[in-house]
């Protein structure tokens, strides 16, 4: 088990907010090699357990969530409900790794003369099974070996053509090879491994050094005003909504007139359309010539949603984004019958899936709004990207975490959507990170988080160049998870026959 921990340990580090994405490149050898040891459900319990181990690890800032944060504001959560869902939360994440590690045991020895084809079968499998665990009401994508390349920029441009699970197949094919060389090969293992990390990061460097960098362009260049508010939950849900309002309204006056602005996720946690709020809000508006995206749950047609919608002197847009993604247990309950006992985990209340990528049209801007954990789903920005948006925005409420780690792993998957699909991304959060990001990767402007700067608001001018290009990535989405599953069946179906 020394292996599957030491593995476990470096996969967590190597995600974004932890230490070096360059450690992935090494981080499952010590797997790998431990695998080749012991029976079938000896291995496929060590499958699990790295992957539980990691993800926990990468996620520990989840914890306090669960177990401080939310039970201060929700008295219907208890602390010790928090600890107990944050380990039951590893289980999910981790579970489909048991069906890795059970194919693997049982045909990996079949392919273990050959380097290629030894390493291209792990590297199939644990890919394909990495895409599972995205799959359904309970897929998450948090921890994703992909992640690891947002700060290897020349690397990660690969996503725009085959997503990111092209990028974990790199990952794993190159582990999988260094350690076939490790235990099969009497000499030169050393050089062959420096030599191979040599090249990978020499190669990386290469392709960042030759990215292009999109100039300003006056005739085409768009602004938005995010605001993003350092407001603490407890005020959100404890206090009167009068008190927030008081933050927005000072946000708003503040902004040039004529401006676009972009609110967090939430910012009111009722729909305000009716309200004094949504009135005094419509007449600032009115007087400043604003356009506001701002979100608030609303009910339509008998169903909740957690949504955004555009606000503008001509008064609150029929049209909506709402959240295609929520939050298992805190959103939604996923499979009822299985999981009926849980659905006092609620955080306000239970909301209905959107349907539909909306794009809002303000003036020439074409934009692609998300909500929060969207942003962990390719599907979503693809989907919007594909619907014509020019840009891609997140709002959302991360004024829930209280590390910084988990506020860098929720930006990264901005930098992730932007290059897969070619588009700045722009992402407005409640405390922060709030940032612009190019279709490159680059974090090009971020707003100070909370933690550094003590003030009830920051304001943001993003400025942006709309793309109306579409990635290969974007029109032909997880192409290559289909080559994966055809490699997958065929080394199987052949290795029945060895």
């Amino acid at each position: 088990m020394i292996g599957v921990l030491s593995s476990a340990l470096l996969t967590a580090l190597s995600m974004p907010g932890m230490f070096w994405g360059g450690l992935i490149w090494i981080a499952l050898i010590p797997l790998l090699l431990d695998l080749q040891k012991g029976g079938l459900w000896k291995g496929t319990l060590k499958a699990f357990f790295f992957a539980y181990a990691y993800l926990m690890i990468c996620h520990y800032w989840v914890l306090p969530v669960l177990s401080i944060n939310v039970p201060e504001v929700l008295s219907s959560f208890p602390p010790f409900v928090g600890v107990l869902s944050f380990f039951l939360m590893g289980v999910l994440m981790a579970f489909s790794f048991l069906g890795f590690g059970f194919l693997y045991k049982l045909y990996a020895h079949k392919f273990s003369e050959s380097l290629v084809l030894s390493s291209l079968f792990t590297a199939s499998l644990f890919t394909l099974f990495d895409w599972l665990r995205s799959l359904g009401q309970l897929g998450f994508t948090g921890g994703s070996l992909a992640d690891a390349f947002t700060n290897q920029k020349g690397l990660l441009q690969l996503s725009s053509f085959g997503g990111p699970y092209l990028l974990v197949f790199l990952v794993v094919f190159v582990n999988a090879m260094l350690a076939y060389v490790i235990k099969h090969w009497r000499k030169y293992k050393a050089l062959f491994i420096f030599t191979t990390l040599s090249m990978i990061f020499a190669l990386n460097m290469l392709i960042e050094n030759f990215l292009p960098v999109p100039l300003d362009n006056p005739l085409y260049d768009k602004n938005i005003a995010a605001i993003q508010t350092n407001i603490p939950q407890s005020l959100k849900y404890n206090e009167s909504p009068q008190e927030v309002y008081k933050i927005i309204e000072k946000t708003l006056e503040k902004v040039p007139e004529g401006s676009f602005v972009v609110l967090p996720e939430a910012s009111f946690l009722y729909d305000i359309r009716k309200s004094f709020i949504g009135s005094k809000l419509h007449e600032l508006s009115k007087e400043r010539n604003l356009t506001l995206l701002i979100g608030f749950p609303t009910a339509e047609d008998g169903e909740k949603y957690n949504q955004l919608r555009l606000l503008g002197p001509d008064g609150f847009s029929e049209e909506f984004y709402a959240k295609m993604k929520p939050t298992p247990f805190a959103e939604f309950l996923p499979y009822p019958k299985l999981f009926g006992l849980f659905k006092f985990m609620r955080f306000l209340d239970f909301f209905s899936p959107g349907e539909t990528p909306t794009v809002f049209e303000v003036g020439d801007q074409r934009i692609g709004a998300q909500i929060c954990f969207d942003s962990y789903y390719t599907e979503v920005t693809r989907d919007l990207v594909n619907a014509g948006s020019y840009v891609i925005l997140i709002s959302t409420n991360d004024g829930w975490f209280s590390f910084r780690t988990g506020l860098v792993q929720h930006l990264s998957k901005a930098v992730l959507r932007a290059v897969e699909n070619r588009r700045y991304v722009i992402q407005v959060s409640n405390t922060g990170i709030s940032a612009v990001v190019d279709p490159y990767g680059r974090v090009l402007k971020r707003l100070p988080i909370a933690s550094e700067w003590q003030a009830d608001y920051v304001i943001g001018d993003f400025h942006y160049l709309p793309r109306a290009d579409r990635s290969f990535y974007t029109e032909h989405g997880d192409w290559f998870v289909y080559v994966l599953i055809a490699i997958a069946f065929l080394m199987i179906v052949g290795g029945l026959f060895l």
